[in-house]
C-alpha cells in the first residue's frame, strides 16, 4: 500500500521534441540560476580537460597570443619601414580582446554537439552550456590581460581614469560572445559544417575589424571615409574603438559606447531566445 501512495506522488517532466517554442521564462531562468554552479564546474572540466590548469597549460594562454601579437607588429610595423613602432600595444590591445570575443565564439559552437551524452542523460537549462564556455573563455582572457598591463608599462602608455572603463568594454564584449556564442550553437546542431566554417570567417572578420589599424585611422582612409558609420555595422568595431581610446588614455566616444551596447544586447536577446526556442529539438538532432 506504501508503495502504491509513493509511486502516485512521483512527479515526471516529459519533455517532447519541436521545432519552435519558448519555455516558461520565469521557471527557465529559475533553474538556470539555480544550476549555476554547475556551469562553472563544467568550464573548470573543460580546462582540466585541455590542460590549462597546469604551467605549462596557462604559460600558452599567454604566449600564443603574444607570439600572434609580434607576427602582426613585424608585418605591420617593421617591414613597413619601422615607423610608428610604438603601435605594438594598440596591436596587441586589440587582438587579445578580439580573439577573447571569437575564442568564445567557436567554444560555443561546438558546446552543444560536444555534449551530447550529457544532454541526452540529464535534464538542465542547456544555455548551461553556452555560459559555461563563455566563462572559460574569459579565465583564458584574463591572462592575456596581465601580458597587456607589462606591456602598458613597458611601452610607457598614459594612466589615467579613463581606464576605468576597461571593465565596461569586457562586458560588453561578454555580453556580445554569450549572444553570438548561443546563435551558432544553435546552428551547428543543424548545419555540422558551421565550426569548419568559423575560422575563415573569424580571419575575414579580423581584417575588416580596427584590430591592427585604430579605428580613427580607418574612418580618415580610403575605403573608411567612404562608407562613414557604415562601418558600425560591424559587431567589433564600436568595441574597438571604444577599447583603443580607452587604452590611450581618452574618453570613449559616446557613439562607440552607444552602439557597443546595442550590438551586445541585441545580439543577447536574439541568440538567448533563438536558443531556447530550439533547445528541446537538440536531443532528437544529436
Amino acid at each position: 500500500m506504501a508503495d502504491s501512495t509513493a509511486r502516485t506522488t512521483e512527479q515526471y517532466r516529459v519533455y517532447k521534441p519541436h521545432k519552435a517554442g519558448l519555455p516558461n521564462m520565469r521557471e527557465y531562468f529559475g533553474e538556470l540560476w539555480r544550476r549555476r554552479e554547475f556551469a562553472m564546474e563544467l568550464s573548470h572540466t573543460n580546462m582540466r580537460a585541455a590542460n590549462t590548469n597546469t604551467v605549462l597549460g596557462q604559460a600558452w594562454l599567454v604566449i600564443n597570443p603574444l607570439l600572434l601579437a609580434a607576427v602582426y607588429f613585424l608585418l605591420v610595423v617593421v617591414l613597413s619601414g619601422g615607423a610608428n613602432a610604438s603601435r605594438f600595444p594598440q596591436i596587441a590591445s586589440g587582438l587579445f580582446l578580439f580573439f577573447y570575443l571569437t575564442g568564445s565564439i567557436q567554444a560555443c559552437a561546438t558546446s552543444v554537439t560536444n555534449a551530447g551524452s550529457l544532454i541526452l542523460n540529464m535534464s538542465f537549462p542547456k544555455m548551461l552550456l553556452i555560459f559555461s564556455n563563455v566563462y572559460l573563455a574569459f579565465r583564458r582572457f584574463l591572462p592575456t590581460m596581465v601580458v597587456y598591463l607589462v606591456i602598458h608599462i613597458a611601452f610607457r602608455r598614459p594612466w589615467s581614469l579613463q581606464l576605468l572603463w576597461v571593465p565596461v568594454v569586457v562586458l560588453a564584449v561578454t555580453i556580445l560572445g554569450v549572444g553570438i556564442g548561443a546563435l551558432v550553437a544553435t546552428w551547428h546542431v543543424y548545419f555540422r559544417d558551421t565550426a569548419q566554417f568559423l575560422p575563415y570567417f573569424i580571419r575575414i572578420w579580423l581584417y575588416a575589424s580596427p584590430v591592427l589599424y585604430s579605428a580613427e585611422g580607418f574612418l580618415t582612409g580610403p575605403i573608411g571615409s567612404r562608407i562613414g558609420q557604415w562601418s558600425l555595422i560591424n559587431p567589433m568595431f564600436a568595441s574597438l574603438g571604444a577599447w583603443h581610446a580607452i587604452l590611450d588614455g581618452r574618453t570613449p566616444p559616446w557613439l562607440y559606447v552607444g552602439v557597443m551596447f546595442a550590438w551586445a544586447f541585441g545580439m543577447l536577446v536574439i541568440g538567448v531566445l533563438y536558443f531556447m526556442s530550439r533547445e528541446r529539438d537538440f536531443a532528437v538532432r544529436l
